[in-house]
């Protein structure tokens, strides 16, 4: 019994030593949503007739900028009809 007391007082202590202001008081941050960054313009798509020896790297980043956009846009709009 004598033990049950003092673990009940020093956990009792224990619990007075923890602040919980910060969940019982409002930050002062602002906490408003901030606007999204505007979008890049999009290019135009990638097609096999432009792709030649001189520019095969920029046109495989260009297309896989392009690729990227539509899985983004594929994200998105799954997001969307959440």
């Amino acid at each position: 019994m004598k033990r049950l007391v003092l673990f009940l007082v020093l956990a009792i202590s224990v619990v007075g030593c923890d602040t919980t202001k910060g969940f019982l008081t409002p930050s002062s941050t602002d906490k408003t949503a901030k606007a999204p960054e505007p979008r890049p313009a999009f290019r135009a798509p990638v097609v096999a007739d432009q792709v030649n020896s001189d520019n095969a790297k920029d046109k495989a980043k260009a297309l896989n900028d392009e690729l990227d956009r539509d899985l983004q846009s594929a994200i998105e709009s799954r997001d969307k009809d959440k």
